[in-house]
């Protein structure tokens, strides 16, 4: 049965390759709000197809749509000092026909995007350079990274559609990291195995190959609490790399850290990298480790049927309200 949920992004503005965020009230004297109420409004025009990128758009033009990715964005709304809407998101020639209760009534769509509809919030803060971006899920599917790309591709579009290249906007999204979901989905038992990996340099110098992959349960006694621990630690200390001079854990660091928890004897053993091995109620298999914590969080709302969308705003309200504080950002979300 289909599940559906939604995950949380932080995002961030930039002007054109620039590596500085901007404030998000004050991008060249406009706010992001209104320019990103324009892209979309832009999206909804037509059909986004293929990667938003030049040779995409060649591939598109010189091949065909089959294959290829599609995005369609509708119902742009704004809400206070949020942007509501909701995105087709396919791909063409997936499925060959819709077919109907009768024979008749049997359609080909082997030349269209067969799409599911997603529903996306993007969230402002008064001042500041963070915003929060919420994008529906339909089991393993978001499509937060079409989204953003076709944003900043048609943000780019419009500043070079003349003979003077004007200023583009680009947007750079981040998952929202929840460390006491992350506990949880542990102790819940999504998470059932650590792997540990020790890598080696072929005898030519010219890649490095797995050498030796080390798979410990967690189901022994006393390793889930302690792996929790570890992996809170790893949040904590990289969530407070940028305040301070302090680097954050390598995962190379990390897998030494569960190498312990498995056994002193793989202390010694020279890991180079290693993870918990979360599987989450969708099947998709996810891997944890301190470079790579965020991408595992889904908040699942409904299971067979889409909720209703205030069911939908309440829930993504509450969860941003709690994750905010240690994302350090602050938004004032509407009531409804």
């Amino acid at each position: 049965m289909t599940s559906y949920g939604y995950r949380l992004f932080s995002f961030q503005v930039f002007r054109g390759s620039k590596r500085t965020p901007l404030d998000l009230a004050d991008c060249k004297g406009e706010s992001y709000q209104e320019i990103a109420e324009s892209l979309l409004k832009i999206l909804s025009v037509g059909t986004a197809v293929g990667d938003p990128t030049d040779e995409g758009q060649a591939e598109v033009e010189e091949g065909g749509t089959f294959g290829k990715p599609a995005l369609r964005v509708e119902g742009v709304r704004v809400v206070d000092n949020t942007i509501r809407a909701t995105v087709w998101a396919g791909k063409f020639g997936s499925h060959e026909k819709a077919i109907g209760d009768v024979t008749e009534s049997d359609t080909d769509i082997k030349d269209k995007a067969a799409s599911n509809l997603f529903r996306v919030i993007f969230a402002f803060p008064e001042e500041g350079d963070i915003g929060i971006l919420a994008v529906e899920t339909i089991g393993p599917s978001c499509p937060v990274s079409k989204l953003a790309r076709w944003m900043t591709k048609k943000s780019k579009d419009e500043a070079t559609n003349g003979s003077n290249e004007g200023a583009w906007w680009r947007i750079s999204v981040s998952p929202l990291a929840d460390e006491n979901r992350l506990a949880e989905m542990i102790r819940e038992g999504q998470a059932q195995t650590l792997v540990l990996v020790r890598h080696a340099i072929t005898a030519g110098r010219t890649r490095s190959v797995k050498d030796v992959e080390i798979t410990a349960s967690l189901a022994v006694s006393g390793r889930m609490e302690q792996t929790v621990k570890v992996v809170q630690s790893w949040y904590r200390r990289n969530k407070d790399t940028g305040e301070s001079e302090e680097p954050g854990i390598s995962n190379e660091q990390g897998a030494r850290q569960l190498a312990a928890i498995v056994g002193p004897q793989l202390v010694n053993m020279d890991l180079d990298d290693g993870w918990v091995q979360i599987e989450d109620p969708d099947g998709q298999v996810k891997r944890v480790r301190p470079t790579q914590m965020a991408d595992v969080f889904t908040y699942r709302l409904s299971e067979g049927q889409p909720p209703v969308t205030p069911r939908f705003y309440a829930s993504v309200r509450e969860t941003a309200l709690r994750l905010q504080p240690a994302a350090k950002v602050g938004i004032d979300w509407p009531v409804s």
